[in-house]
């Protein structure tokens, strides 16, 4: 239904204060927290979600990443714990909790570096041949495209591990945009997310240059003409304020 298609569209791109500060100024990507909306539209009516996305440092200088979206009907909560080889981002723990309408199974997955293995962290079931040493999880990739974008990339593929394989998620900068938001103008870089010549899916996705390459917009268009757009409303990032908090 409308609802569970805009909870996975929200969980696509995503969802404080650290106790250590020294920690926090040690790594490329700084704390955030950040509101957005997201908007459906195909069916009789368009159907809006509010989610949040955050990111944390713990005092042993690993990170925490969530997203949460929420509504009357149903829940959704992903949460990647991960640490930084230099500029790289290594997931050591990637949840997804749904509660209400979601029929999808909650994940628990563990990323063993040394012995490089990934882990069902309920049953210790292990996902044999699908280890990469670039891997991210469902939801770390979208930080490393923003630490990838600050250091001038222009194209970067990803090695997602996604349910339970891993997928190569493929992105291409195509333009520079000063663009209307609904936290002001801002100017954006302006990402394309690389589908099969066969797909007729199109995903643009907008970066602010000016906070950290901060995800602030993305739109998709389906094969069956049905839209999604996610805009950011508020964002309190490497001391910056866009917006105002939701109440």
């Amino acid at each position: 239904m409308a609802y569970t298609r805009t909870f996975f569209l929200l969980a696509f791109i995503f969802a404080s204060i650290s106790n250590s500060v020294f920690a926090e100024s040690q790594q490329p990507y700084p704390e955030f927290n950040a509101d957005y909306n997201a908007t459906w539209t195909g069916g009789w009516f368009p159907i809006n979600v509010d989610a949040k996305r955050s990111l944390t440092y713990q005092e042993d200088g690993s990170a925490i990443l969530k997203f949460e979206a929420d509504s009357a009907i149903a829940g959704l909560e992903e949460i990647s714990t991960f640490r930084f080889l230099e500029q790289t981002i290594q997931p050591l723990q990637y949840r997804y909790l749904r509660t209400g309408l979601f029929k999808e199974p909650d994940r628990n997955q563990i990323f063993n570096w040394q012995e490089k293995q990934i882990v069902n962290g309920d049953n210790q079931k292990v996902f044999e041949g699908h280890w990469n040493d670039l891997v991210q999880d469902n939801l770390s990739y979208n930080i490393q495209a923003s630490i990838d974008l600050k250091l001038g990339k222009t194209q970067f593929t990803y090695p997602v591990f996604d349910r339970n394989k891993v997928k190569d998620f493929k992105f291409q900068l195509v333009g520079f945009e000063s663009l209307k938001t609904k936290v002001g103008v801002l100017r954006t870089v302006k990402v394309e997310q690389i589908e099969s010549k066969k797909s007729k899916k199109k995903t643009y996705i907008w970066f602010a240059k000016d906070y950290d390459y901060l995800l602030v917009r993305l739109k998709q268009k389906q094969k069956d003409g049905q839209t999604y757009q996610i805009d950011l409303t508020y964002a309190d990032i490497n001391g910056k304020i866009l917006g105002k908090p939701k109440k």
